[in-house]
């Protein structure tokens, strides 16, 4: 092949991108000259599903569900994301708009990343009857949101949201654009159908349930034969499946062990450990709206299990801003690592909620470093798995597409590498662990820049193929049985 790039190179993308609301066979034809699904990585209907995610705004006040959940911030937001973010982008409408001043509290928001949210309803008053709340992440939500058995409370039909009571209606993932629609991208706080905003058609819900239950991974691990090839990881690993951590989160996921399963709701005791500077907002109450409690809060005082598998890379780690007090080690003001995270279940404010008092956890500091370095093993893999899905993506859009399409090329080269730059910051924010994954994946990281930078079709394949070749082994070299099926929607942004 030769390795002069063409004369003519046509960098125009047949890539449905656009901000206005259009129908939806016209995002469905949009998708089906998008690069991406005439190479065979991800069919109409999922392109179409990410479109309406990422950009549809459904005549509101301009924002969409990347407002909050950003491709390249592991589909969430937090302060650091933010500090980047310009004055006028869309999640700071409250800081521009005068009728949308009180759709959020702006010095919450960018200083601890806290999103106003009406989850116990509007009445009587939306800026009054509220909780702050972190933005999770969307990632694997095919593994995380079926309903447990154990729990006989239903609608809501599947768990969403911090509280798993995040959509309305019938409560399925589906139904949770409506809620966010109504929620964040009203013009007005009247929140008016079809003037402050439209509702999304049942045939756009279907897409967009399909988009965010492939994205990220699709299936659950099994801990039990996984060896971390670093020897404090595997202690971790020993710890996580014995001191209690499994039983909520089985497998590093967010399903109830036991031999039950399905996502299930705790009341773990993190509201009594919100950090003092909340003292003067609203109660979070968690799991459906009853009437008042004595604190002021609705709700019956449970959360639901978030997964751990993508958890440390992808804070914030609790549904509000979260003090560590009285714990063996990582005691600060605002969890921020997920060490400090481990730490919470090894604190009174845990050991003496409902939950501690059933399942009480002590840990020693050393073990909480080690599960950290365990989960971080863990979520480097992950990294590596989401970077290996973007990789062979690009090498078939070389395939298809030669030398022309190179900004669709760039840009899922550009985010692969921001999955191996997220898996090196995972592994090396503590001492000593897996340097020779490390050292694969720097490697790596520099193949997939010169494959973005280059003009040379050979060379741009070759760069790929040696890209996705070492990160395969970091991977390998982190553990062993750490496999993923990464879903299709990952390709997508």
């Amino acid at each position: 092949m030769d390795d002069t790039p063409d004369e003519a190179v046509d960098d125009t993308e047949a890539v449905a991108q656009t901000t206005q609301s259009l129908i939806l066979d016209e995002r469905v034809r949009g998708c089906a000259s998008d690069p991406r699904v005439l190479a065979g990585t991800v069919s109409v209907d999922i392109c179409t599903g990410a479109d309406l995610f990422l950009r549809e705004t459904f005549d509101g006040n301009g924002r969409s569900c990347a407002t909050c959940h950003r491709v390249d911030n592991n589909f969430a937001i937090d302060t650091k994301f933010m500090a980047t973010l310009p004055a006028n982008d869309p999640l700071f409408i409250a800081e521009f708009n005068r009728t949308l001043s009180r759709l959020e509290i702006p010095a919450q928001m960018r200083g601890r990343g806290l999103i106003l949210e009406n989850v116990d309803g509007f009445a009587p008053d939306p800026t009054v009857r509220f909780v702050l709340r972190s933005v999770p992440h969307t990632l694997s939500m095919g593994t995380s949101v079926t309903r447990s058995a154990a729990d006989p409370v239903t609608p809501p039909v599947e768990r969403t949201g911090w509280g798993g009571d995040g959509a309305p209606g019938n409560g399925a993932l589906r139904d949770f654009q409506t809620g966010a629609i109504t929620q964040h991208y009203t013009k007005n706080l009247q929140r008016v159908p079809g003037r402050d905003f439209r509702l999304a058609t049942p045939a756009e819900l279907d897409r967009i349930d399909l988009f965010m239950r492939q994205l990220g991974r699709t299936n659950e691990l099994n801990l039990a034969t996984v060896v971390m090839s670093d020897a404090r990881a595997e202690a971790g690993r020993n710890v996580f499946l014995t001191v209690g951590c499994n039983v909520c989160h089985e497998n590093a996921g967010a399903n109830i062990g036991l031999g039950i399963g399905g996502n299930f709701n705790f009341n773990t005791g993190v509201e009594s450990a919100r950090h003092a500077a909340l003292a003067t907002f609203p109660r979070d109450g968690g799991f459906l709206a009853t009437p008042a409690n004595p604190d002021g809060s609705f709700g019956n005082g449970t959360f639901n299990a978030p997964p751990l598998v993508e958890a440390a890379d992808t804070g914030p780690f609790f549904h509000t801003d979260t003090s560590i007090v009285g714990a063996s080690a990582h005691n600060t003001p605002t969890a921020t690592t997920i060490e400090e995270a481990i730490a919470f279940y090894d604190s009174p404010a845990f050991n003496n909620s409902p939950s501690g008092q059933v399942a009480p956890i002590d840990m020693t500091a050393t073990q909480i470093d080690d599960v950290g370095r365990f989960l971080r093993g863990v979520n480097a893999t992950f990294n590596a798995a989401m970077a290996i899905k973007r990789l062979e993506a690009g090498s078939k859009l070389v395939a298809r597409f030669h030398n022309t399409r190179l900004a669709i090329q760039r840009e899922m080269l550009r985010l692969a590498n921001a999955e191996i730059l997220d898996a090196i910051e995972v592994l090396n924010s503590v001492p000593d662990l897996n340097a020779d994954a490390l050292s694969c994946l720097r490697s790596a990281r520099a193949l997939v820049d010169q494959a973005r930078a280059t003009s040379s079709e050979t060379t741009r394949a070759n760069a790929i193929a040696a890209a996705r070749s070492l990160v395969a082994q970091a991977s390998s070299m982190i553990g062993t049985n750490l496999t993923y099926q990464i879903g299709d929607a990952t390709v997508m942004f």
